[in-house]
């Protein structure tokens, strides 16, 4: 029965109550749990300790409330700090039974005392190791650093509902979530803003390898073998909390209430964000290829447009450029042209002779007053290299405005002469004459002839204005002119040409100059003006004086940049426009995908009842009306699997739902097979009524039941008392002859705990207080899967290793022995277990004969004149085999008296030697009993 422990205060408002169990199902059964909730702790082990709050062991039916939560190590202190909060929220001012078997003791108090600990840290966890009895034992209570518990973890944790189970079926404690985001090693937890009503349903069929001490081989941890056999039941209508018989905080319908009544968008739309949680999101991912999309093609359409539109005012303004410069070259050509001819008429009338000098002063004068220009003309000869004036005349009245004296003029000549003398080899020369004056100028020097030689040149000092206007700044094009030195002549910029800039170092010019061609253009980089710049020339055809014209690109491909940076902001308004356009309409796309990713996420946790619906009549709205679907087929099947797993062994079940094509097909594998049977039943349900018979073999078979899946045989069916199993098959099971073998002793071992309990409590009948149990093991191949129509069929096993098994189990009666096993077991459990060879015999339905042997026990376990008296009596046996039976006989008395009970195996042989004593079986008798009955 159950062993009620101190009462322990638990997170302050509850009372916790530990429970030991016996392992008898009756117990479970007749204890009375209505005023708390009960809590199944159960225990396994993969690479460290690993807990759960579990059903009720396979086979018991518990109707009474208890909590459910999926295992979760013992070491996750994210999971263990959520579990403290969310039973402390959903058992508040309840009682908590837990129950738990013998053997996991300091677990279950190590883990509540931990969860006390995550719940309210401030309590000195000596003390709580004291007050859950942990003193002296190591405890699981977390490292504590600074007052925090300690954790190296950076991540967003999502835990599963704590679930209530009662009597009315499967319902849900409403709980947070919360999110654990650790920071160095202090660990923060925050509620999330949603309340979290589905449930994981796990289902744990799992089964858990246990390290098996051979001194101690009857430790029972029953809970490593629990099994939900419920049927899963998960409800999306209207819930509303309310309280029932015990105080418990469970959901309920209320679909009366209509200010409960919830809308059919919270319906269809079942804490999306809470449950979805992807890095890039659908409405993001269009969104995104969309926007790409526009920007490429947007900025495709620009960089060509542009393209094309630059190469379009390029070209334009290359020839615009060496348009202007054609045209104010030749302009300036002909005024140079113009001026030359009129200073040749000067120098005619200057020396003409028999000219009076009063017509050589009026012509001049005249001259002077229709070309204000003209401010200087001499007329020159060389002697000696250097120039000498013989006759030169000024333009008195432009003189006299200027304030420049004759001086000045003379020294323009002087500073010029090497230059001008150049007019004497024949040579038109043009220079910048503006340095000195006041108003810019230029001159020029032309060779004359006197004599019929080239021995005078004529000087020409003209005023700028002559040919200014040709230079002015127009639009954003600047034209200006060089002569064959490079020096400017004309230019926009008046400070330039005053004085006499060298431009040389200008592309342009210098292309200009080395270029033999009279017409040119090119862009290049200026950088003394900083920037790109295309240039045209123009030769003006004398004395090798070009005029030029550049234009800034920048400026030049203005409108151009003005006209990407509006497309730009075209771009960017549509791109805008865009995305709201997208955003909106992608939800008509995201939202029922992110409906049916919910949903996904809640078949996953086993709730199949999801609240969605079709919302469009396109490809999406199929796929959800095929999803609702394939979600009720689900929930069909799940129905299935767990009536299933209530009638079947849940490990058939399981590889049935993984390929049950296979298992149908059945296939020739090595097993051990298991019988075993109650002797003398039919005169125990003879004695009892219906209700304390079916009590007694439920509890019998529960306890045996519970035994074989422990050592992870399965439960190939219930025949009245009798239960049939097998090892290695469906699945593999490694050593699967010493586990058989090792869940046979426990069964006998277990009934007769069994035995006692009831005798002592006056339980059931005197022939059922000393019930017992027969049971036949053999291992070999034999066929095994599904067997039986297409309509019903059931998983079995078949074969001469089946049979013999079935004819030990029956043969145990006639040996008065409880496990009857054959060779091949014997031959794997030697160093484990005591056998004794029994006897050699033929078997109903076989001609081969058999040695069979009893499975005595464990060798920590069996007492030392048990051990004697099976050597005895193989010695006795041997004797047998040779025939000695006086000797036989005297080895079968002594092993019987050394086992100090009757020995029904003994009594036996001693009758087969005394007859054969009388009736010799003759010379060529080979041992052999042939059984003429099963």
């Amino acid at each position: 029965m159950l062993e009620i422990s101190a009462e322990i205060p638990f997170l302050r408002t509850s009372k916790l109550t530990f429970l030991l169990w016996d392992e008898t199902p009756g117990s479970l059964e007749s204890w009375d749990g209505d005023q708390g909730i009960t809590i199944f702790f159960q225990t396994r082990r993969a690479r460290e300790l690993e807990f759960r709050f579990g059903p009720p062991p396979w086979g018991i039916n518990f109707l009474n409330n208890r909590f459910e939560y999926p295992y979760v190590s013992i070491h996750q202190i994210s999971s263990n700090k959520y579990l403290a909060k969310s039973l402390a929220t959903a058992s508040e001012g309840k009682n908590l039974f837990v129950i738990y078997p013998k053997s996991s003791e300091v677990e279950v108090k190590s883990v509540f005392a931990r969860l006390e600990y995550l719940y309210d840290d401030r309590i000195s966890p000596d003390r709580i190791s004291h007050k859950f009895g942990l003193s002296g034992k190591t405890s699981s209570i977390p490292e504590v650093t600074n007052g925090k518990t300690k954790e190296i973890e950076t991540k967003v944790l999502s835990f599963p509902p704590l679930e209530l189970v009662g009597s009315s079926g499967k319902t849900k404690i409403r709980t947070l979530e919360f999110t654990s985001v650790s920071v160095g090693e202090n660990e923060i937890s925050h509620p999330s803003t949603h309340l979290n009503t589905d449930s994981l349903a796990e289902k744990n069929e799992s089964e858990i390898e246990e390290e098996v001490n051979p001194n101690h081989p009857y430790d029972l941890i029953e809970s490593s073998f629990a099994q939900e056999t419920e049927e899963h039941q998960t409800k999306h209508e209207e819930v509303d909390l309310k309280k029932n018989d015990q105080g418990i905080e469970v959901t309920s319908n209320q679909t009366n209430e209509p200010n409960k009544k919830v809308t059919e968008e919270e319906q269809l739309n079942p804490s999306i964000e809470s449950n979805v949680n992807t890095k890039f999101s659908l409405q993001l991912k269009m969104m995104g290829v969309i926007s790409l999309l526009f920007v490429l093609s947007v900025a495709s359409i620009i960089i060509f447009a542009s393209f094309y539109f630059k190469r379009s005012i390029e070209l334009q303004l290359r020839d615009n450029n060496i348009r202007i410069a054609e045209i104010i070259g030749s302009k300036v050509r002909s005024d140079i042209l113009g001026v030359v001819e009129k200073g040749r008429q000067i120098a005619i009338t200057l020396t003409t002779q028999g000219l009076p000098e009063n017509d050589r002063k009026l012509l001049l004068k005249t001259f002077f007053k229709n070309d204000k220009e003209f401010i200087y003309l001499g007329i020159f000869e060389k002697r000696e290299n250097t120039l000498v004036m013989k006759r030169e005349v000024f333009n008195e009245e432009e003189l006299k405005k200027s304030a420049v004296t004759e001086e000045d003029f003379h020294a323009v000549v002087n500073r010029n002469r090497d230059a001008l003398a150049e007019a004497f080899n024949g040579q038109t020369v043009l220079l910048n004459s503006s340095p000195g004056f006041v108003e810019p100028s230029f001159a020029i020097a032309i060779p004359t002839a006197e004599n019929g030689e080239l021995d005078n040149a004529l000087v020409i000092i003209v005023k700028l204005d002559k040919i200014i206007g040709a230079f002015s700044k127009k639009g954003i094009e600047t034209t200006f002119m060089v002569n064959g030195n490079g020096t400017v002549l004309a230019h926009p910029k008046e400070d330039l040409v005053l004085a006499a800039t060298d431009l040389t170092t200008m592309p342009i010019v210098k292309s200009m100059l080395t270029s033999a061609p009279s017409t040119g253009q090119m862009s290049y980089l200026d950088e003394d003006l900083g920037g790109t710049y295309l240039g045209s020339f123009q030769k003006i055809g004398f004395a090798d004086a070009g005029v030029i014209t550049i234009v800034s690109e920048e400026k030049a491909f203005a409108d151009v940049y003005k006209s990407q940076k509006t497309n730009l902001y075209i771009a960017g308004i549509g791109l805008c426009s865009a995305l709201i356009f997208v955003f909106f309409f992608s939800k008509t796309i995201t939202k029922p995908v992110l409906q049916l990713l919910s949903a996904t996420l809640e078949i996953a946790k086993g709730n199949f009842k999801i609240g969605i619906k079709p919302t469009t009549q396109d490809e999406v709205g199929l796929l959800t009306k095929y999803f609702i679907d394939m979600g009720q087929g689900l929930e069909e099947r799940e129905k299935v699997k767990n009536i299933l797993g209530s009638m079947i062994d849940p490990v058939v079940v399981q590889e049935a739902m993984v390929d049950l094509a296979a298992l149908k097909r059945g296939s020739e594998t090595h097993i051990t097979a298991f019988f075993s049977d109650v002797a003398s039943f039919s005169t125990i349900s003879e004695q009892l009524k219906s209700a304390d018979l079916a009590a007694l073999l439920n509890e019998y078979l529960s306890a045996m039941t519970l035994l074989l899946k422990k050592h992870e045989g399965v439960l190939d069916k219930y025949i009245g008392d009798a239960i049939v199993g097998i090892f290695n098959a469906p699945v593999s099971v490694q050593d699967h002859e010493l586990k058989a073998a090792r869940a046979s002793v426990d069964m006998v071992l277990k009934l007769q705990e069994l035995r006692e309990y009831w005798t002592s409590n006056d339980l059931y009948s005197k022939e059922a207080q000393v019930m017992d149990a027969r049971i036949g093991l053999n291992s070999g191949p034999a066929k095994v899967g599904f067997m039986g129509t297409d309509a019903l069929a059931s998983y079995t096993m078949m074969g001469d290793t089946v049979n013999l098994a079935a004819r030990l189990e029956a043969a145990g009666k006639d040996y008065g022995v409880n496990i009857l096993i054959t060779d091949p077991i014997r031959d794997k459990i030697q160093e484990e277990m005591v056998t004794r060879y029994l006897d050699l015999v033929r078997v109903k339905g076989k001609n081969e004969p058999v040695r069979i042997h009893e499975l005595v026990g464990y060798k920590s376990l069996v007492s030392s004149n048990v051990l004697e008296a099976s050597l005895l009596y193989e010695a006795g046996f041997t004797e047998y085999l040779n025939q000695n039976w006086s000797k036989a006989i005297t080895y079968f008395k002594d092993s019987e008296k050394s086992k100090g009970v009757k020995d029904k195996s003994c009594r036996m042989l001693i009758d087969r030697c005394e007859e054969y004593s009388l009736n010799s079986p003759g010379n060529d008798w080979d041992g052999v009993f042939t059984r003429t009955h099963k």
